[in-house]
């Protein structure tokens, strides 16, 4: 507490498994000598093995920067299946729906993951050990399930030699080392570096027990008979490639390059840049999870679907903006709930709580009016219980956070509890009481001292305080009769006087005592709090959830979606689509049809002049899928899309030095992975693939591709091809099928001039027109001349000569020359030599 006024003489003063390789029940062969055991007794043991070696499934688990890595070894096929990198948070639905789908004998982590995922693995597992047995040890099954290996077992650049050291039966015995490392590049997207690190963690456990080698002096490693990707049954998959080919997300650095870290960096022209409008910061987390998670079930798309079109609706516009008023103060109250755990909430967690807790109330008022047909509506009504009405009650009447703000810590209301009222009462009461003692204290003192102060110091209690005079040079004239000194500190020197004395006696420490008290019911509160934590969690995840459903709405109205008919066949039926993003930097926007089924043809090869739309299209395709696939509207005049469990994408090549591979070899390992992998529920994007290397060789390997595809008849994939190689039309190197259709955009072109019209309809073009596209980009006039006369004479199976190369008259008289000038030589006694050097190669030269 300050000082009080001074008295002086003068007035003053916070569901199931897909993958691409089917799993196989396990089955294996016995054999007995003893041949009088019973038919039953074989079949039981028969069914004792099988069931055993049904769940030989090993699975290697790295939870990294919030995306998990998995891989598992199934004993039965002896393959490798690896789940690609799929972001993860430390509640682990998605390594828990891994789990329930593949139950494992053990999992193989590292010494140095984090606790949580550890604590998850052993609740999920443990469990499942049979308990009947009392003497069990709980310990030794724990260990049992899970494995834990050195930290250095998962390094990423051992993990990868040990991927490329396996010695599958699919590659050739000829292969050198090289040859061997692109083949395994094709099998294994090493940019997924949690799921490289899972697997390999997972061959050195298996290499160390030498699981699946029969006999023990074996010089064999672990059998690994393939590696394959798989997904998730409920889910739809899209690797890094994929999601930047889309443009589903776009970073932005900083243009300093001091503030270019990811933590400077923003959201670009992307997808999820246009969609995310959320008005919370859990809203906007919630969103980028749905992103990066699209879903292929139908119940859950249908649920989001119905919320959006409640939303969309003119009269329902009052009620969405009441909630997103509302939505924009609901706060990530896990972190608040994590330093309360600690006891080092601030006084802006308990304001954020506070909020949370208050809006959140409203919201749920809101959702009850509602139609309890819509799901969030339906949740939210149940999960907001009376607990949050308790929580924000108790909060609003012990907490004053005006005082809080102003002193920076928290501080209890009048009237929660009377002894603390009294002592603020008389804390409060103490400057006008000082000032009265020190009237009384001068008083008492010589005339020589005329001002003194009456302090409260916390640990020291009160002091008499008085100015230091002239005379006063030493200590032992500090001395006072009657006082007792303390210290000097500014010119003031500080003493205990009788008076001072009995006010600690009284008084005592009234500000560290009211602090005291106050924590005291901070930390009951805390502790109250804390016991409805989960109905909190509730809260923010329903409102993150309702936040999502919002802004997708909002970006429906305003960008005029529609609602896609979901189903479960294999079809894209899109009338009148258009891409997300580029109908908002050009206008007008020609709108398109797609349509792939089994009856109207799943290959679509796209021809067409160079800029006429084509890659915008391909893009387009892909975006419409994938927004019903996260539950959001679409941009066309109707849409019916089925489910698919992955979109392929080789539109955009992800070059880096650090990969190793050249341009054209990363083209391949993207379509290698669609071609292993795509499915009759898959899409494919390819967009002029092949232009990496010769002409013969691109178009042969599309050709080839495209072939593969249709021989799987009724298991091809959608897939989309364009491309500039129109000699697979004219020299018909694909056969006919009524599973290939042939697109083109539409143009207008007279000699002059070439209009586009970025209208897609049947049939093929004859050129790109790439000589009318040069010119208008501003090249040169001599150089598209040259480039037109080059192309013909390519065309017509002619010479291509330099420009200044001389005619045919001029190269005959020099040939002429040549002769004649031989025809003179004396073979005997002239030097041939200077013939060569003075005719031969002056003419040769042009010299000549």
């Amino acid at each position: 507490m300050s000082s009080t006024t001074p008295s002086t003489k003068t007035p003053g003063a916070c569901s199931s498994l897909s993958s691409g390789a089917r799993q196989t029940n396990g089955s294996i062969s016995m054999d007995t000598e003893d041949e009088d055991i019973q038919l039953d007794q074989v079949q039981q043991i028969h069914q004792d093995k099988t069931a055993q070696l049904e769940q030989q499934v090993y699975i290697g688990v790295v939870w990294q920067s919030g995306k998990l890595g998995l891989a598992y070894y199934d004993i039965d096929t002896t393959q490798i299946n690896m789940m690609l990198d799929t972001v993860e948070t430390d509640e682990f639905t998605m390594l828990k729906r891994v789990l329930r789908q593949i139950p494992p004998v053990c999992v193989v982590v590292g010494t140095k993951q984090d606790e949580r995922l550890i604590k998850t693995l052993r609740a999920l597992l443990v469990p499942k050990v049979d308990k009947e047995d009392p003497d069990a040890d709980q310990g030794l099954q724990d260990s049992d399930i899970v494995k834990l290996l050195p930290s250095v077992d998962f390094s990423l650049d051992i993990c990868k030699r040990r991927l490329l050291n396996l010695d599958l039966p699919s590659i050739p015995k000829h292969f050198t080392e090289t040859e061997k490392t692109l083949y395994l590049s094709s099998l294994v997207p090493f940019d997924n570096v949690s799921m490289v690190r899972a697997t390999g963690g997972l061959l050195k456990y298996l290499e160390k027990m030498r699981i699946g080698v029969e006999l023990e002096d074996s010089i064999v490693g672990v059998p690994v008979l393939d590696l394959r990707c798989f997904s998730l049954g409920d889910q739809m998959v899209l690797d890094d490639t994929a999601y930047s080919s889309l443009q589903i997300f776009q970073r932005e650095s900083h243009p300093s390059a001091y503030k270019a870290g990811s933590r400077s960096a923003k959201e670009g022209l992307s997808l999820f840049g246009i969609l995310n409008r959320c008005r919370s910061q859990v809203g906007s987390r919630k969103l980028r999870m749905w992103c990066l998670q699209p879903l292929r079930d139908l119940c859950v798309l249908t649920q989001r679907q119905n919320a959006i079109a409640f939303f969309v609706s003119p009269r329902n516009i009052e009620v969405l903006t009441t909630l997103t008023d509302c939505l924009k103060h609901i706060k990530n109250v896990t972190r608040v709930l994590a330093r309360m755990t600690n006891t080092q909430a601030s006084v802006g967690d308990w304001q954020a709580l506070y909020k949370t807790a208050y809006h959140a109330i409203y919201i749920g008022d809101i959702c009850r009016a509602q139609n309890k047909g819509i799901d969030i509506f339906k949740k939210i009504s149940t999960n907001f219980t009376e607990d949050l009405h308790r929580i924000a009650t108790l909060v609003s009447k012990i907490v004053d956070f005006e005082e809080s703000s102003s002193q920076g810590r928290f501080v209890v209301k009048t009237g929660v509890d009377s002894e603390l009222d009294e002592r603020k009462r008389t804390y409060n009461g103490l400057p006008d009481f000082m000032t009265k003692v020190a009237k009384e204290e001068l008083n008492r003192l010589s005339d020589e001292i005329t001002e003194c102060n009456v302090i409260y110091l916390p640990q020291l209690g009160y002091l008499l305080a008085i100015p230091k005079m002239d005379r006063m040079q030493t200590e032992a004239d500090y001395v006072i009769p009657g006082l007792e000194f303390m210290f000097l500190s500014n010119s003031m020197l500080h003493y205990k006087s009788a008076s001072t004395r009995e006010l600690d006696r009284l008084l005592g420490d009234t500000q560290c005592e009211i602090t005291d008290q106050e924590n005291s019911i901070m930390h009951k509160l805390q502790n109250t709090i804390l016991e409805h934590s989960r109905v909190l969690i509730d809260v923010m995840d329903l409102c993150a959830e309702l936040d999502c459903l919002a802004t997708l709405a909002q970006c429906a109205r305003e960008y005029n979606y529609v609602r896609p008919k979901l189903v479960h066949d294999a079809v894209i039926d899109v009338k009148q689509g258009r891409h997300p993003l580029q109908e908002l930097c050009c206008t007008p926007f020609v709108p398109n049809d797609v349509l792939s089924s089994g009856e109207n043809g799943k290959i679509k090869i796209l021809t067409g002049p160079n800029a006429s739309g084509k890659s915008v299209y391909l893009r387009q395709v892909g975006m419409i899928a994938y927004l019903a696939h996260i539950g959001s509207f679409v941009p066309a005049e109707q849409a019916t899309i089925g489910m698919f469990d992955r979109i392929f994408t080789r539109i955009h090549s992800l070059e880096s030095v650090s990969v190793g591979l050249s341009t054209f070899m990363i083209d391949i390992n993207q379509m290698t992975e669609s071609l292993r992998n795509a499915t009759d529920k898959s899409l494919v994007l390819v967009d002029e693939f092949g232009k990496g290397t010769s002409m013969t060789d691109g178009l042969s390997l599309l050709c080839s591709s495209i072939m593969y595809w249709d021989d799987m008849k009724g298991a091809c994939p959608h897939v989309v091809v364009s491309t500039h190689f129109h000699s697979m039309v004219h020299q018909h190197l694909l056969p006919l099928s009524p599973n290939i259709k042939y697109l083109t955009m539409d143009t207008i072109h007279d000699e002059e001039e070439l209009l586009f019209l970025y209208q897609l309809k049947e049939g093929h073009t004859s050129s790109s027109y790439a000589s009318y596209i040069a010119s208008k980009s501003g090249l040169p006039e001599e150089i598209v001349k040259r480039g037109v006369e080059v192309c013909e004479l390519i065309k017509d199976n002619k010479p291509v000569h330099r420009v200044d190369s001389p005619g045919v008259d001029v190269q005959y008289k020099r040939c002429e020359n040549i002769v004649n000038k031989f025809l003179e030589l004396d073979l005997d006694t002239d030097d041939l030599q200077a013939f060569l050097r003075d005719v031969v190669l002056p003419a040769s030269q042009g010299l000549l």
